[in-house]
């Protein structure tokens, strides 16, 4: 990968189209005396192939403006700690599952291009 990072990217790129096979994980317990911690054998390969996707998937949600600005991760807060601040903000609103007059919440997904920069929060 070093070598030819072009090859690389290729050959993750057609693995994930024409192979749609997965590798086995492996794991092990290394026991602590107090607790056991879980220790995964993952091959190189498999990791490289995740990284690029996942890389790949945020490259083409950031480019569709398919988030907004501020659900965008961050290097210092893990995936699920943005979630649970997702939906912190959605239990926060008032009233939002109140559903006495038949009312209901709704997630909502539209094509509207930068909208969020213009909304003053």
């Amino acid at each position: 990968a070093y070598d030819n990072p072009h090859e690389a990217l290729s050959r993750i790129k057609r693995h994930l189209l024409t192979q749609r096979t997965f590798k086995e994980v492996g794991i092990e317990f290394m026991d602590m005396y107090s607790h056991l911690s879980p220790v995964y054998n993952i091959e190189p390969l498999e990791k490289i192939t995740d990284a690029y996707l996942d890389q790949y998937l945020w490259y083409e949600a950031d480019k569709r403006h398919l988030f907004p600005s501020w659900i965008k991760p961050a290097d210092s807060e893990p995936p699920p700690l943005l979630v649970y601040k997702w939906c912190q903000g959605i239990n926060n609103l008032e009233d939002v599952w109140d559903c006495a007059d038949g009312q209901s919440v709704v997630l909502l997904q539209s094509q509207f291009d930068k909208f969020y920069e213009k909304i003053d929060l």
